[in-house]
């Protein structure tokens, strides 16, 4: 059988077609991870309630006081989360990256009452005590339409409540931090 040039230079294009778009799908994969799928539109909760937590520094804060910030994240957590646990070194982290419009909350919800613990905790991995809350009382779970923890509400300086994320998620990824230092918009 004699194969025509043409049909292989038409066999090789279409190879050369398809390779690229896999080496370019697999280059932008890496832009986005997969836990930025977490991050959903909020749905359920437009403003943050009229609420009030004490923190580890025993003074009482009116969330809606935080809102002068560009930006404000409210992570929902406890010590027996294995998962919070994890995420609060690395939100921490996050907490130096963003600039100082910006203010990250921690909500324990451990429902044994130790503020001690708690208080050690937030001790040991060197977050600012102003801005760890306390509700013991779980009041959170109704108010803020918790249904597990972690979960974090990224809002805006009006109070609005843009995005949920249940769950963990990479809050190392420059893209992310770039879009939170940004004002957290939907693009």
């Amino acid at each position: 059988m004699i194969i025509s040039i043409k049909n292989i230079f038409k066999s090789l294009s279409y190879f050369i077609i398809i390779s690229l778009m896999f080496y370019n799908i697999s280059c932008f994969a890496d832009t986005f991870p997969a836990s930025i799928k977490k991050i959903k539109k909020e749905t359920q909760l437009k403003y943050i309630p009229d609420i009030s937590f004490s923190n580890l520094n025993n003074k009482t804060l009116d969330l809606n006081e935080t809102l002068k910030n560009n930006i404000t994240i409210i992570n929902f957590w406890a010590l027996w989360c294995a998962p919070c646990v994890k995420e609060m070194p690395i939100l921490k982290e996050l907490s130096e990256k963003l600039d100082n419009n910006s203010i990250i909350l921690f909500i324990n919800q451990d429902n044994f009452k130790d503020y001690d613990r708690v208080k050690n905790f937030i001790e040991k991995i060197d977050i600012n005590k102003k801005n760890v809350l306390v509700d013991f009382d779980m009041q959170s779970n109704k108010n803020f339409i918790l249904r597990g923890i972690p979960t974090t509400l990224i809002l805006d300086n009006t109070g609005k409540v843009l995005w949920r994320i249940e769950g963990v998620i990479d809050w190392t990824d420059k893209n992310l931090i770039a879009w939170l230092k940004k004002g957290a918009k939907n693009n």
